[in-house]
């Protein structure tokens, strides 16, 4: 057995190495929290009231109170949009159905041309609009903060929902009050009403919005004691269309609340998978019809409205009476892969077409950069597309700094915000280190600052192309420390010394004179502390090393 004098050497090294490694975190942590303690502040300011580069109101860059966001499931935007032309798998050109409503929208609006999803599949469509995740399914969307209604409540937001499709238990779980299709049938109907209690919602609101609901339900035989085929599938299509309304008409009730409501209708998909084409661009037409009445009750109200879709369709041949998206045959296919995406509202662009390929996980981020939110769910990769007249510029500094940004028109460049234009001084942006400028036209920019912390930037100034909401961190603008090291120790330790120098050679080199007056006695006695642990530490691991030999 060996003796206790073996395992000493052992226990000693690694206690100092455990020492010499964490010590510093503790230290570093406690004099980061003392040096950054008024840090962190974010200065808002919104650009579009009167400024000379704009000169716009204010009221055309205030994100709305409420939104809408219509899921058609299984619509395609082959089927749509004059610029794309859908085929049958035996080769024959597809038309496009007859709109109004859904023109309008793109036409005083912006669209995308081509939103591919990652699964043509309900549940997985469903999943990737609300999480922002092309790989997310109903268990991605259960998690905590995995989905923009999340984010949403966190802003103070209500969110309603009524839903044929895609309503399966975490989504439902997402929504505040939601009406929804247990059977998911057009032919067996049975609507059903889940309140869930989040805290800070209004009880009376919710209330009311169950009742509403619980009326509409009642309703649901006058929506399907239909003969007609044709008018059936459509009724469907109205009651979830009728039901949105009656939630919005209770919200008029409350024009201060922050609210979405999420519509997923569920013919038009089922008229595609058992009816085939041509009845699958008669539903789209009656849709569109019965949509009018919903989008302009929107309108009136300044309320965002944004339409899309789960996946497309596709159909083996036009005059077959089926089609499909999920199946081998059918899910690789543009017409079941691409989906429209159109937003409308004051703050939208009109008449703006997107034309680079972007994907369904976009929805979710853009839609958040609408409101002027720039959290994201938690497992989002998508990116925010260019849906808003004005543009959000975020400016993060490792310090306070003095700035100044310019709009670029022509051979000018045009003081659009500055932290010594608004007040007399610099002192009254000490408090910031985070700037939220919003209300910027598309365009080209020029970001100067001043190294007023004594940091060491590589360049002071950045021009930015601002077509849609953008980060810019000075961090990244930061020169790299270069550490010191010892180069005279003997060769034996090497290895070892030169880990434990450069830290304790970092851990001075990364601060000012000014920055020492600071802190208090006992933390530069930490540093010492640290530097005799090291030295101690490589003396004993090169005794043992010595003795062994």
């Amino acid at each position: 057995m060996p003796s206790n004098s073996t395992f000493c050497p052992y226990i000693s090294i690694l206690i100092v190495l455990i020492l010499a490694v964490s010590f510093p975190f503790f230290v570093m942590q406690d004099i980061a929290s003392a040096s950054d303690a008024s840090f962190g502040n974010v200065y808002y300011e919104n650009l579009a009231a009167g400024n000379v580069a704009t000169g716009n109101p204010a009221a055309l860059n205030t994100p709305p109170n409420g939104a809408v966001l219509l899921i058609v499931d299984g619509l395609g935007a082959y089927y749509l949009f004059p610029e794309l032309t859908g085929k049958s798998l035996d080769g024959e050109s597809a038309g496009h159905a007859y709109l109004h409503t859904i023109s309008y929208m793109w036409e005083n609006g912006f669209r995308i041309s081509r939103m591919k999803v990652p699964v043509p599949a309900t549940e997985n469509g469903h999943s990737v609009i609300v999480t922002g995740n092309r790989k997310a399914d109903s268990e991605t969307v259960s998690y905590t903060n995995s989905a923009f209604l999340d984010v949403l409540r966190e802003e103070g937001f209500i969110c309603i929902g009524v839903m044929q499709r895609g309503d399966f238990e975490s989504m439902r779980n997402k929504f505040d009050v939601i009406l929804y299709d247990k059977t998911n049938s057009v032919n067996n109907i049975d609507f059903t009403v889940q309140k869930n209690d989040f805290p800070a919602s209004d009880p009376e609101m919710i209330r009311r919005l169950v009742s509403a609901f619980e009326a509409q339900q009642r309703k649901t035989s006058s929506y399907t004691n239909i003969k007609d085929t044709g008018e059936k599938y459509a009724a469907y299509n109205r009651f979830g269309l009728d039901a949105a309304a009656e939630a919005l008409a209770v919200m008029e009730n409350y024009p201060n609340q922050k609210f979405i409501l999420v519509i997923n209708v569920g013919a038009t998909d089922s008229t595609g998978h058992y009816r085939g084409y041509y009845a699958y661009l008669d539903s789209v037409d009656r849709l569109d019809a019965d949509l009018e009445k919903l989008f302009e009750k929107c309108r009136r109200n300044n309320l965002l409205f944004m339409l899309t879709a789960d996946h497309g369709m596709s159909f083996e041949a036009l005059d077959k009476k089926s089609g499909g998206h999920s199946s081998a045959k059918y899910s690789k296919t543009n017409e079941s892969l691409y989906i429209p995406f159109i937003v409308f509202g004051n703050t939208i662009k009109s008449n703006a077409v997107y034309g680079p390929d972007c994907g369904q996980e976009d929805i979710a981020p853009t839609i958040l950069s609408i409101f002027e939110i720039r959290s994201a769910p938690r497992f989002s990769q998508g990116n925010i597309l260019p849906a808003k007249k004005y543009a959000s510029l975020y400016i993060e500094f490792p310090a306070a700094e003095s700035f100044e940004l310019y709009r670029q028109d022509g051979d000018r460049n045009v003081s659009v915000f500055s932290t010594g234009g608004s007040f007399e001084t610099f002192e009254a942006f000490e408090a910031f280190t985070a700037y939220s400028l919003s209300g910027l036209p598309p365009g080209n920019y020029l970001l100067k600052w001043q190294n007023t912390s004594g940091n060491d930037y590589i360049q002071d100034e950045v021009r930015l192309l601002i077509e849609k909401d953008t980060t810019v961190d000075l961090s990244d603008y930061l020169k790299k420390p270069v550490l010191a090291s010892f180069t005279d120790f003997n060769e034996g330790m090497t290895l070892f010394s030169s880990h434990f120098s450069s830290l304790f050679s970092s851990l001075f080199s990364s601060l000012s004179f000014s920055d020492i007056s600071s802190f208090k006695l006992t933390k530069m006695a930490g540093f010492l502390f640290i530097g005799c642990i090291n030295i101690a530490g490589g003396a004993a691991i090169y005794n043992f090393y010595k003795k062994r030999k």
